[in-house]
């Protein structure tokens, strides 16, 4: 028997309450130690504007930092019955089945380098840690996982799919009113339908955390190492040719999403978080 939550034990709720966790732990990380590095790193911190407010932050390598702690303690939480999301089990699977993705977004990100060329490398490291392991553990890792310890039926698995997935999409919604390009900012949702949709199947089938946020990072890492994103702070204030490849690599994630949650796996999903949780 699982350790019990009043509230986390409610399946959505508890998604929420782990996001909110995740993003408050990310938020003291980049904090701490990431507005430090920023003014010893030239370009580590970013300007943002949106909705006439303009703001600098810097969020890196701290903000994953926090993370990894946020999953640490909510591992520690559940201790001996839950056996965590950290492990290596299922990494190189996950990496097999993501690579036409991967690579088809990597193409669009070299022609975006080819044309641009390239920018600060060192903070395009330390800034894509921050998106790749925040969002990762936010609307995935720790929400996804308590779900699954709470559902009784394999049908509820799609509900938390779509939510996730959703649900990452829909808070880059902001983009579009941001001070960059809306039509952009259009693009960049439809994309991360197909990122959110691929990083959960893939989740959802190995129970790993390390191999979507590494992906994560990779995928932002390879945007904004470009001379054009470096100079925005990522903002996106036209349309470049990865805005377009993107397109061709949300539907691939979305496809091969569909293909890896079919409900024929459902056994397997349901009896691989059943041992996560030893249940």
């Amino acid at each position: 028997m699982t350790k019990k939550h009043s509230v986390l034990d409610h399946p959505i709720i508890g998604y929420f309450v782990l996001l909110i966790f995740v993003m408050a732990f990310s938020s003291i990380g980049a904090s701490l130690i990431d507005e430090p590095l920023s003014k010893v790193i030239p370009g580590y911190a970013r300007e943002m504007s949106g909705f006439g407010i303009t703001a600098t932050y810097a969020s890196g390598i701290g903000a994953a930092i926090g993370v990894i702690l946020a999953a640490i303690i909510f591992t520690l939480w559940f201790r001996p019955d839950f056996k965590g999301v950290l492990g290596g089990k299922g990494f190189l699977w996950g990496i097999v089945v993501m690579l036409p993705f991967l690579l088809a977004d990597y193409a669009g990100a070299a022609i975006d380098i080819h044309t641009f060329g390239l920018g600060n490398a060192l903070v395009a490291f330390l800034s894509a840690l921050s998106p790749g392991f925040t969002e990762e553990a936010a609307f995935r890792g720790l929400g996804i996982a308590n779900y699954m310890r709470t559902i009784k039926s394999e049908k509820q698995i799609k509900a938390i799919f779509w939510l996730s997935t959703l649900l990452f999409a829909g808070v880059h919604i902001t983009n579009i009113f941001s001070a960059g390009n809306p039509v952009a900012g259009i693009f960049q949702v439809v994309y991360c339908v197909g990122v959110g949709a691929i990083f959960g199947a893939v989740y959802l089938r190995t129970a790993n955390l390390w191999v979507v946020m590494i992906a994560h990072f990779t995928l932002d890492f390879a945007g904004l190492i470009n001379g054009y994103y470096s100079s925005t702070g990522g903002l996106s204030t036209q349309l470049v040719a990865s805005d377009w490849v993107n397109l061709a690599v949300s539907a691939i994630g979305i496809v091969t999403a569909l293909i890896l949650l079919s409900p024929k796996h459902y056994p397997q999903i349901m009896g691989l978080w059943k041992e996560k949780w030893s249940r």
